[in-house]
């Protein structure tokens, strides 16, 4: 089991895995993850949760940080 959080770059768009390197995330919340296409900023659809390692693409990238409002 591995915990992660789910990330949607798009509204409506497809929810990615990532590794929430032992941040609390919300639903909601604004973060900003490595991707295959470099460092992005998404959304949080899915709160932290443990899934089965089946469930998820390895490695399992982290992270960055939380974004921070203006």
């Amino acid at each position: 089991m591995a915990e992660v959080i789910g990330v949607r770059f798009k509204e409506g768009g497809k929810v990615y895995y990532f590794d929430p390197d032992r941040n609390k995330l919300r639903i909601g919340d604004i973060v900003i993850v490595e991707t295959s296409r470099g460092i992005e900023c998404g959304t949080v659809a899915i709160a932290n949760k443990q899934v089965a390692d089946d469930e998820i693409v390895h490695p399992l990238k982290k992270l960055i940080r939380k974004a921070h409002s203006m």
